[in-house]
């Protein structure tokens, strides 16, 4: 009697280890969705704020004399603006940094260099916007496919490399 109760234990410890990880997977996972398209949503709202500034470059007064880097007050966010970017640039930094467990920590390290790039204020508007293409592009903590993406220059059938 003893070793078939021990059996009957040990399959269903064994049973209760193997759902709670399936479990704990599906969590992870659905969690890990969520967290992405929040820090999406926020990337999507910063793209729109960016494309408000990006118009074509008027003849040369984009770039001041002797390319120093600074750029002509059109192409430079107004500080309500400013204010609207700092603030989803940290909505989605405070979701990164509770949900660090989820991402590679490499991929949370690029990922957050990016996203300060974009706090730049010597950045013009379109210089940001082009960030935010390449954080779409290459950052895997988004959960975006290469198929899935359609942005900017390549998106006009241009080869990708």
């Amino acid at each position: 009697a003893v070793p078939g109760t021990l059996a009957v234990c040990t399959v269903l410890l064994l049973q209760y280890k193997v759902v709670k990880k399936v479990r704990a997977r599906w969590s992870r996972k659905h969690s890990r969705r969520s967290v992405q398209k929040m820090m999406r949503q926020s990337l999507r709202d910063i793209e729109r704020l960016l494309l408000r500034y990006h118009l074509p470059p008027p003849a040369a007064t984009t770039v001041a004399p002797a390319g120093n880097g600074h750029v002509s007050p059109s192409e430079q966010l107004t500080l309500q603006d400013r204010g609207v970017l700092v603030l989803e640039l940290h909505n989605v930094l405070e979701c990164v940094s509770h949900h660090l467990h989820l991402f590679e920590h490499s991929d949370m390290q690029n990922f957050v260099e990016d996203l300060r790039d974009l706090e730049c204020d010597s950045l013009s508007a379109a210089q940001k916007l082009h960030t935010v293409g390449r954080v779409y592009r290459t950052q895997p903590i988004l959960g975006l496919s290469s198929s899935r993406l359609n942005w900017g220059p390549l998106s006009n059938g241009a080869r990708r490399e």
